[in-house]
């Protein structure tokens, strides 16, 4: 036990061996069942003590990230996928629409992490779980948000949303090339190797790409809500999307 919870690093996963597919899997799952059962929860007494529950589970695995983060770091450097855990507490907790509305388009980072994750830890140690649990946390609160609050992010929330991130990167960015240190968004590194060639080309090239890329997947954060939306009621699709 107590090596479980050591910072010696064990056993790695391998990307795409057996550990990391039932980790996509498992993932890919409870998100499924989460968005099937979500539903039911709506004005439900015991909707709060799920709710909670989630919450809990979320800051549990952040924990030790997020004291090491605020002892030892800066709030210009904390990493897309930390502003939407952080962000979706907060609004899950408190059911700030506006607060969810924004983050949403944020989750797009924890399908990545599962998909091409950059821990040295494995699951037999505590570290490895904290890592994918609080990614995992991420989609759990955004589809809890939807599903059950009925927080419906718009085109015009996804645009906000755009222009929070723009603003931030510049903030972090200037930190980042100005005083070096930890580069959070990769805006001088790539996050996984196969892109390194675009550095090789040149930083313009990669940054160029990064930020399509980025701007690319937060508008597929929105297909799956105007599909839904869509089904739920056809007659609503041009005020909808409009909105």
């Amino acid at each position: 036990m107590q090596e479980f919870f050591s910072n010696q690093v064990g056993e790695s996963i391998e990307w795409f061996g057996i550990t990391h597919v039932f980790l996509i899997l498992g993932f890919i799952l409870s998100l499924i069942l989460l968005w099937t059962l979500a539903p039911r929860f709506k004005n439900k007494k015991y909707e709060v003590f799920i709710r909670y529950i989630l919450i809990g589970l979320a800051v549990i695995f952040e924990w030790r990230v997020f004291e090491n983060r605020m002892l030892n770091g800066s709030i210009f450097r904390i990493p897309l996928c930390g502003i939407a855990l952080y962000g979706f507490i907060y609004s899950i907790a408190f059911k700030k629409e506006k607060v969810f509305k924004i983050i949403y388009f944020y989750a797009f980072g924890t399908i990545l992490t599962f998909l091409f994750f950059d821990t040295v830890w494995g699951l037999d140690r505590w570290d490895g779980w904290t890592y994918f649990g609080a990614h995992a946390a991420i989609g759990w609160l955004a589809v809890y948000g939807y599903r059950v609050f009925n927080f419906t992010p718009s085109k015009k929330d996804l645009k906000i949303s755009m222009l929070f991130l723009a603003g931030y990167t510049l903030i972090t960015g200037f930190a980042t090339y100005k005083y070096g240190g930890s580069d959070e968004l990769f805006l001088k590194s790539p996050p996984v190797e196969f892109m390194r060639f675009l550095i090789d080309i040149h930083q313009i090239v990669y940054l160029v790409v990064l930020i399509s890329l980025a701007a690319l997947l937060m508008y597929l954060m929105y297909l799956p809500i105007y599909l839904t939306e869509k089904v739920k009621n056809p007659k609503l699709e041009l005020k909808y999307s409009e909105s």
